[in-house]
């Protein structure tokens, strides 16, 4: 027997090294999400190698010497055995490049985020939502991750997610809890900010949420959304593009739709996605947000409670930015008497009495301007009506 020991040793030190290799290639985040897999990732690396050993052994038994009839060994010829180990080492060469292929594939991100993202949809058909030690393991790779398209990818895994528990049948509203949450986490608790475009996937994602919710009964996941389109919405503002913020303005409009508990959950969100936007002086942002809280109220009106205290308090803060802002908002009180049911002056001080108790102290300041200066100003606005 002869074996090729430098050749046939090559090949395997490349098989045991090769996983430890390209596992130290990977960035951190995803080394640690692979590894989460360790009976997987061990069945992996040593696979190929005992279909090495196997293919070595046959090569073996192939060469060893034969016998003849009276049971004398005689050796294979030099030529015999190039016959032999040359398709060995061939074999054993394309069990080596396609270990490589399989490992760099099964590691890809794209790969490992798919994977996850199938394992939780697992439980989608068996209790109605995806399998919640998968999402978080999905959540902790998205905060880890840089901003753009690796962050991308996670919100993507988390979309397609939420969109296949909304088309079961048995969705009911209330089963997409740790999505939303992880979702907030993958935005405001990572390492690193996410980009715009994460943003506006982000957005996009939300809109489509409540757009599936908005004819159901108000239920927690619709109302998750509203939070957290406020919540992402305010986050995003540090982006000078207004497209961004006003996709989660968008998705606010939609769940306000329909009933006047859909409107007033909306509202919130609105008023506190619009007023700090004015606060950073980002008129075209609240202009958006104030002219959807405004259809909101013409859809209700006469309106009262929390739907009324979130306008007025949103135009007190329009109401402040000096004159053109007060002239602004002047515009949309024109037809106080028919959107409120009550007294403006009534409502203005309910609103005040709301941001008291829910320490919104700049809003109840704006509402206390406001009043001060339409009582000051006889004819500007019938406060009675």
């Amino acid at each position: 027997m002869s074996l090729p020991l430098d050749p046939v040793a090559t090949i395997f030190i490349f098989l045991i090294g090769l996983p430890a290799i390209l596992l130290q290639t990977l960035p951190a985040e995803l080394r640690r999400t692979v590894l989460r897999e360790r009976k997987q990732v061990a069945l992996s690396t040593v696979g190929p190698i005992v279909l090495a050993a196997l293919v070595v052994a046959i090569g073996v038994y192939q060469s060893a010497p034969k016998r003849d009839d009276k049971g004398m060994a005689i050796a294979l010829t030099a030529a015999e055995l190039d016959a032999i180990w040359l398709p060995v080492i061939s074999v054993l060469l394309v069990i080596a490049g396609g270990a490589a292929l399989l490992f760099t594939e099964r590691w890809r991100r794209t790969t490992v985020i798919d994977g996850l993202r199938r394992q939780a949809a697992a439980g989608i058909d068996e209790n109605g939502r995806p399998v919640e030690e998968i999402i978080a393991a999905l959540v902790e790779l998205g905060q880890q991750s840089n901003p753009g398209e690796d962050k991308g990818l996670v919100i993507d895994a988390l979309a397609h997610l939420v969109a296949e528990t909304q088309d079961r049948e048995g969705y009911d509203g209330s089963q997409l809890e740790h999505v939303l949450s992880g979702i907030e986490e993958v935005f405001l608790a990572g390492a690193h900010n996410p980009s715009s475009d994460n943003f506006r996937a982000g957005a996009e994602l939300l809109l489509r949420l409540v757009l599936d919710s908005s004819d159901r009964p108000l239920r927690d996941d619709l109302k998750g959304a509203v939070q957290l389109a406020s919540i992402l919405g305010r986050a995003s503002l540090r982006y000078e593009q207004p497209h961004i913020q006003l996709k989660f303005i968008e998705a606010l409009a939609g769940a306000g739709g329909g009933a006047v508990g859909h409107a007033t959950v909306a509202s919130q969100a609105l008023f506190e996605v619009g007023s700090q936007a004015i606060e950073e002086g980002r008129a075209l942002v609240a202009m958006a947000a104030l002219s959807k809280l405004e259809l909101l109220v013409g859809e209700h009106q006469p309106v009262r409670g929390e739907l009324a205290h979130d306008y007025i308090a949103l135009l007190a803060h329009v109401w402040v930015r000096g004159l053109t802002g007060r002239d602004y908002a002047i515009r949309f009180l024109s037809d106080a008497a028919e959107m409120f049911a009550e007294p403006l002056e009534q409502v203005i001080i309910e609103a005040r009495m709301a941001c008291l108790h829910t320490a919104r102290f700049r809003s109840g300041d704006c509402l206390a301007v406001m009043l001060a200066d339409i009582r000051a100003t006889p004819g500007m606005i019938d406060l009675d009506d």
